[in-house]
């Protein structure tokens, strides 16, 4: 039975397609630069860069289609005000969040690198929210 089990379970990890870009942490991709701090500082700033650009995209893909809505629907919906308003409330939470995860660490620039860690993360999940919804 558990031979049966085992082959099932080999079949279904078999048949997961590969993680996206997203799903990996930017730490495991910076880690080709371990023992170099500017390089890896350097990597996750350029992941960071990435990520706020698939944000921004998101954010004008969402920003057309509450405008559509507003203009379907005037003075009613205001889809587009609401989409700034979730957006300056999203950054602020961001920006906090990561703070706060890297000063858990008190270890000098490695909690930097945490905090850039961060903000990759949360942007690169919030791009992909938008993008969905």
């Amino acid at each position: 039975m558990l031979s049966l089990i085992l082959a099932l379970v080999s079949v279904q990890d078999a048949d997961l397609p590969p993680p996206l870009e997203r799903d990996y942490r930017p730490s495991v991709q910076c880690a080709e630069h371990l023992t170099d701090d500017r390089a890896r500082r350097s990597c996750l700033n350029d992941l960071l860069d990435v990520a706020e650009d698939q944000l921004g995209a998101a954010l004008d893909a969402a920003r057309s289609e509450a405008r559509e809505i507003d203009l379907d629907m005037p003075g009613v919906a205001r889809a587009e005000a609401n989409l700034q308003a979730a957006s300056a409330a999203w950054t602020t939470y961001r920006d906090a969040e990561c703070a706060r995860r890297a000063s858990l660490l008190l270890l000098g620039q490695h909690g930097e690198d945490e905090r850039i860690d961060c903000l990759v993360v949360l942007t690169r999940a919030r791009a992909a929210e938008l993008a969905e919804h």
